[in-house]
């Protein structure tokens, strides 16, 4: 049902309170949350299935969850949206820990809120969302006895921002039901060259640590016991203004069995 011009101003007017978003969304009536990145573009990278009727989706780092409700979309039963409990919980280095805690406690709140919380909120009500629920905890806390385990577990260019991705990858693996997948997106170094290198990005003010070639991706994939690696895509990644690019590496990793 289309909404009132009323009910259309009340949702501006909630989309503009928020400072921070990362993905640009359509809402409907006109409306779209102003993020950096419109992923409904590139969509087709990703190799996802038409219908995910059926399935129990987990989305580790769901930001302001334009995947968690696409999945949603697709029909799937449950998605788990996982998300970091504060700002402050990212791996950042010690020095810009320190300029962190000198926030205000008001401060700290309506950053973690408009980061963290309110957009993914906001979009979720806005598309009439029953299925999508979150999570607030990091990467390496992830546990199958906790979560249960999931038909698809999906990672969109995230893994650059902890500092250690291999650990993430074995927590998500441990997620994955036997027949599952792993849909893994990152940010690409030498995406023509098949030796598996890292490349270190960090900065102290920055939590930006690691971009990987797609072969080393590939390799830590087989180390971490995913035994074939389907629907390789690479792409760049623009943001909506054009002037950022990033060379983007996408597969499926399927888990070994026993």
């Amino acid at each position: 049902m289309p909404r009132t011009p009323e009910q259309i101003a009340t949702l501006q007017k909630r989309v503009a309170e928020i400072e921070s978003w990362y993905h640009r969304i359509d809402l409907g009536d006109g409306v779209e949350t102003p993020g950096h990145f419109r992923m409904a573009d590139y969509l087709d990278y990703y190799n996802f299935p038409a219908s995910m009727q059926g399935m129990r989706v987990l989305d580790v780092g769901a930001s302001t969850g334009f995947f968690a409700y696409e999945f949603e979309r697709r029909g799937a039963d449950e998605v788990v949206g996982i998300e970091l409990p504060s700002w402050e919980a990212h791996d950042w280095t010690p020095r810009q820990r320190a300029e962190l805690d000198k926030k205000t406690p008001d401060k700290r709140d309506k950053d973690n809120r408009d980061v963290m919380i309110d957009g993914f909120t906001i979009v979720g009500e806005a598309l009439g969302s029953t299925r999508v629920k979150r999570v607030f905890q990091p990467i390496y806390a992830l546990d199958p006895a906790e979560l249960g385990t999931f038909d698809i577990v999906f990672s969109g260019a995230m893994l650059m921002h902890v500092r250690d991705p291999i650990l993430g990858i074995q927590r998500m693996r441990a997620c994955c039901k036997p027949e599952g997948r792993l849909i893994v997106s990152i940010a690409a170094v030498m995406t023509d060259d098949d030796r598996a290198l890292a490349k270190f990005v960090g900065e102290w003010n920055q939590c930006n640590w690691w971009q990987m070639s797609p072969a080393c991706l590939d390799a830590v994939l087989t180390c971490c016991d995913f035994d074939r690696i389907e629907n390789r895509t690479t792409y760049t990644l623009k943001d909506v203004t054009g002037q950022f690019e990033d060379p983007t590496y996408v597969c499926h990793a399927l888990p070994r069995r026993d």
